[in-house]
């Protein structure tokens, strides 16, 4: 890894031709990877991003990816185990300037999705941006969700039928 951080929060891996710039912007972190060619590439840059996203604590992450060569054997690589690392409170959006790597992010947010890991793939960076303003995910309600327990949840859904005047007795209403 080559140099320090650049001023205004953009910090610069270097490889051999690989670039991955990493900027802090209001409220996510945004890695631009340029020339990525190898799985080894790719490892390296997730490292320099997660470590960046943890050390700024930034929970979204948008990794943009231009003129690199798609990588869809994701499963052997161990890609998803640095998405997986992160955990459930990071979204991480995947945008790419080709048709060829948008395919392959797609595949990545396939797989990533079964393993209930919050990684999308988005056409252009604004969809992606987009997604991160949605405020029906955040962190705060995600939790509220989680603290509600079977019985606390099937008391208020109950509730909410008997309101509207549901029958809940099964009985055939009149």
């Amino acid at each position: 890894m080559e140099g320090g951080p650049i001023p205004n929060d953009t910090t610069a891996l270097r490889c051999t031709e690989m670039l991955c710039e990493i900027t802090v912007g209001s409220g996510f972190l945004k890695a631009d990877l340029f020339n990525r060619q190898t799985v080894e590439e790719t490892r390296d840059a997730l490292v320099a991003i997660t470590t960046e996203a943890r050390k700024h604590n930034c929970s979204q992450i948008l990794i943009a990816v231009h003129a690199s060569r798609p990588i869809f054997k994701i499963e052997q690589s161990g890609i998803l185990d640095h998405f997986k690392e992160l955990g459930d409170r990071y979204r991480v959006a995947l945008t790419a300037d080709s048709n060829e790597l948008r395919l392959a992010q797609q595949y990545i947010e396939s797989v990533a999705r079964r393993s209930r890991m919050n990684v999308r793939s988005f056409p252009t960076q604004q969809a992606a941006l987009d997604w991160f303003k949605d405020r029906r995910w955040s962190p705060d309600r995600r939790q509220r969700q989680e603290e509600r327990h079977g019985e606390e949840r099937r008391q208020q859904w109950r509730r909410r039928l008997e309101s509207s005047g549901a029958d809940l007795d099964g009985g055939v209403p009149a």
